[in-house]
């Protein structure tokens, strides 16, 4: 008959490196320390700019759409509509329509304008005050592109700063605008960047949707999408 053996282990036999425990401990440590010292900053940033984005969605505002009417008004150049956004007397801080066309108006613009107390919404363009930036007729088919006029400071009337931005589709345009604290203003038609850089401060005080059209039958434009924040 076979004898069985019985293995008796004992915890007091087995040990433990507590000093490589240690070191490994303070390596992990020290290198937790780099990391933070080396990118704490752009790890804050980010967190920063998440946070901020978090609280842009949930501060934003919303409108419904609205159909810019151009006809003629009282003391109003060409035939022209306007729509005010309330800014609750803040800064904006973001901004982003879409133009619509329901029919094929021959010579029309739409956009919008950004600018100080002393802007007045029958304004086109007044670069001393604000910011026109417009898309409008005289898509170029062929290449499939559609136009874009900026108007800012030495940029008045009659001397737009022009770009073109590809699209498949000339019936729907959309507009992005962000604004930082620091008064950088980029804006984007179709995602394209076609204006990055900083603006008077002022003119962050005024908002409008502007849409108009030359002497001709009275024109109906939609703008749909219609949202934007404020800084707090």
């Amino acid at each position: 008959m076979e004898s069985q053996q019985t293995i008796k282990l004992s915890l007091q036999s087995i040990e433990i490196p507590a000093i490589n425990i240690y070191v490994h401990i303070i390596s992990l440590l020290l290198i937790a320390l780099l990391v933070k010292l080396i990118f704490g900053k752009k790890i804050s940033d980010l967190l920063g700019q998440a946070a901020e984005k978090v609280k842009d969605r949930l501060s934003r505002e919303s409108l419904k759409d609205w159909v810019a009417k151009c006809r003629v008004r009282k003391d109003w150049p060409q035939k022209q509509d306007a729509l005010s956004l309330d800014l609750k007397g803040r800064y904006l801080k973001s901004l982003t329509f879409s133009v619509i066309l329901t029919g094929n108006p021959k010579h029309w613009r739409a956009g919008f304008i950004i600018g100080n107390e002393k802007l007045r919404a029958n304004e086109i363009i007044d670069v001393k005050n604000g910011i026109t930036i417009h898309t409008g007729s005289e898509y170029q088919k062929k290449d499939k592109l559609l136009p874009v006029w900026k108007y800012y400071e030495a940029f008045g009337n009659g001397n737009p700063d022009f770009s073109s931005v590809k699209s498949d589709d000339a019936g729907n345009r959309t507009f992005q605008i962000d604004i930082t604290k620091n008064n950088f203003m980029q804006v984007k038609v179709q995602n394209d960047v076609i204006f990055a850089q900083k603006i008077n401060p002022s003119f962050r005080r005024r908002a409008y949707l502007k849409a108009w059209a030359d002497d001709q039958p009275d024109v109906a434009i939609k703008f749909k999408n219609i949202s934007y924040s404020l800084w707090s």
